[in-house]
């Protein structure tokens, strides 16, 4: 018996360590009582994108309408109610060349239809596609400016950075870029996917592009394959790639890798990555959120809902008794202990469990240690409060304290809220909607306290495991733009982001953060001076490509004397580091760890801090009048 106790102690410290400490910037953890992730979500905010027809659907061609009446069928096609034999019907027509879907009618307009040096066949003549000014009638050379900028990195991210549809870092060949030797970084394709999803979501908003929708329904197909490939409900792959067809796309499967999982999929073989962190889906539903009112296509609406709904269905399900299997170390020897949860606020993935049990390692078969690299299989637990789990360990559990995680809350309530958004006054859904209803009513108030706790832990530890504070900020961005006005959204704007969120980072450049803030915090929460040095910083974001550079700035900024290697200063955008999504990065490294000049990060990140600047109505466009064109050669 006394052997009990001591190995649910160990359990219990362990498990404190885990949390507090994830192995990787994939991992997604939450600090024990403090911040670390999050997830996702959307609705209509308020934007200063161009008012367009087309977003938010809800008129179908060929229904029933009055005489007269007019819109948008999507940005390139307009609906006339026409008479017919029985009663007035829509009638959808497309628009002429140059000519969009602006409010309710067809009207010239100068839109961006295609990417940037893409190129096409037309009656057998090569068109390319270049940027046009209406002041001019001319094709010109893009300038330095953001947007032109957003389109060349919108433009490399689609030739060079998307592997099977999937954002991804590209190791070319040569520092020519002319050829991908292989993709890197997949693991995190998910998140970045969504973001990306969601960057181009708000360009839709703020310009109703056509080249903009077409590759938000682009992405949001392919969002939705992460999810079906999987073939459970909730459960959702880090990418997936068909086999046998492409070699880069055949080196992304790992046969020793157990989350690299086989399968027949879309008639051929395939494989999709697995053991997927939450991180991974904290991207995703931002992006789907967003993408659901940008979109006018009811298709790809409904693909949204059909990921989205399932999965705040398997989150709300109370499952008793979940057998689970802890194996750890003790007193020389491996044990293993087979236990029952009662458990909610989980995903269960079959395909991950061992002989049947979710099963939790502490640390590895070569260091017991090795907490970090702990394992937990078989399940995706977004647990506000993760007493609710470890509570129920025979003898000990019930003298734990509460172990509150304000990420985990502001996900799980962000995944509810974005369920409610793409069910709304649909009657298909509707049981599922009551469902999520209740539970997020019943449960938002205690979340909203947990939320209230965020805290970022290691300002003095050199701020490691900064990617954490981004995995928050993607959910609090989405839960407060989707909750309608009232005394809960005041206290996420108020008592979260302004009070415990934004201080943190306030003076960091991090443009993506900043923009949230100042557009879903409190009234003032980002003085004017912020923004514009803010917008200054994104200024000097380097064009693509975003290569993995050497970076020196020792001598250039003071240096941290705690903290080898570090500034003790922000560093300047334009003299950043390198790295994957600089926004999940610290901004006071000095030097580039491991300079690989043919190594090429997406430009995600970018992308997505401008167009939450211009849709929010916190930059300007410095490119009007000109707008993407097909020019024949």
């Amino acid at each position: 018996m006394q052997f009990m106790n001591t190995a649910h102690l160990l359990f219990f410290v362990f498990l404190l360590a885990l949390l507090g400490a994830p192995a990787c910037s994939d991992s997604g953890g939450d600090g024990v009582g403090g911040g670390g992730l999050a997830a996702t979500g959307g609705t209509a905010g308020a934007g200063a994108g161009v008012g367009l027809g087309g977003a938010g659907g809800g008129t179908g061609a060929g229904g029933p309408c009055t005489l007269g009446d007019r819109a948008c069928a999507d940005t390139e096609h307009e609906l006339i109610c026409e008479p017919t034999d029985d009663e007035p019907h829509w009638v959808i027509q497309p628009c002429a060349t140059h000519h969009y879907c602006i409010v309710d009618r067809c009207e010239p307009a100068c839109l961006d239809e295609c990417a940037i040096g893409a190129t096409q066949m037309v009656d057998g003549q090569q068109e390319i596609c270049q940027l046009y000014s209406t002041a001019t009638q001319a094709f010109i050379t893009p300038s330095d400016g953001m947007h032109d900028r957003s389109r060349l990195h919108d433009a490399w991210m689609r030739e060079h950075q998307l592997a099977n549809g999937y954002v991804a870092e590209a190791l070319h060949t040569d520092v020519s870029y002319a050829a991908v030797a292989a993709y890197l970084g997949t693991v995190d394709s998910a998140e970045w996917t969504g973001t990306y999803l969601a960057a181009e979501a708000l360009r839709l908003m703020a310009t109703r592009s056509p080249d903009s929708e077409r590759m938000v329904e682009t992405l949001v197909e392919s969002v939705h394959e992460l999810f079906e490939v999987t073939g459970e409900a909730g459960s959702m792959a880090r990418i997936w790639a068909p086999q046998g067809e492409d070699p880069l796309l055949d080196a992304l499967y790992d046969p020793n890798d157990w989350s690299h999982h086989l399968t027949t999929f879309q008639g051929g073989s395939a494989f999709w990555h697995g053991w997927t962190s939450r991180d991974m889906y904290a991207g995703i539903m931002v992006g789907l959120g967003l993408a659901y009112d940008a979109l006018s296509s009811e298709t790809h609406r409904e693909m949204i809902r059909q990921d989205v709904v399932p999965l705040a269905m398997e989150l709300i399900k109370e499952r008793p008794q979940v057998p689970v299997t802890v194996r750890f170390h003790f007193a020389g020897d491996w044990q293993e202990q087979e236990l029952l949860f009662d458990m909610e606020h989980v995903v269960l993935v079959p395909d991950e469990m061992v002989n049947g049990r979710v099963f939790i390692q502490i640390g590895t078969d070569d260091s017991s240690s090795d907490y970090n690299a702990s394992e937990l299989l078989g399940a995706r637990e977004f647990l506000p409060n993760f007493t609710t789990a470890l509570g129920q360990v025979p003898l000990f559990g019930p003298l734990l304290p509460p172990i509150p995680r304000p990420g985990s809350a502001m996900m799980l309530a962000n995944f509810m809220r974005v369920a409610l958004q793409v069910t709304e006054g649909d009657p298909s859904w509707a049981s599922e909607r009551a469902a999520i209803d209740a539970h997020y009513q019943a449960n938002r108030d205690g979340w909203l306290e947990i939320m209230k706790q965020y805290a970022y832990h290691n300002e003095n530890e050199c701020w490691k495991q900064y990617f954490g504070m981004t995995i928050a900020y993607h959910p609090i961005y989405s839960l407060i733009r989707l909750e309608p006005d009232g005394p809960f959204k005041t206290s996420l704007q108020q008592d979260v982001l302004g009070a415990k969120m934004w201080p943190t980072i306030a003076d960091h450049f991090n443009a993506y953060f900043t923009y949230i803030a100042a557009s879903q915090g409190p009234t003032g929460l980002v003085p004017a001076p912020t923004l514009e040095q803010t917008a200054v910083q994104l200024g000097q974001f380097v064009a693509p490509p975003k290569a993995r550079i050497a970076v020196d700035n020792t001598g250039n900024y003071p240096a941290d004397p705690q903290c080898p290697g570090l500034s003790s200063v922000p560093v300047s955008i334009g003299d950043r580091v390198p790295m994957d999504f600089i926004f999940q990065h610290h901004p006071f490294r000095l030097t580039t760890p491991d300079p690989e000049p043919r190594l090429v990060h997406a430009g995600a990140d970018y992308l997505v801090a401008y167009w939450l600047g211009r849709y929010h109505g916190q930059l300007t466009d410095d490119g009007p009048d000109t707008c993407l064109r097909w020019d024949a050669e």
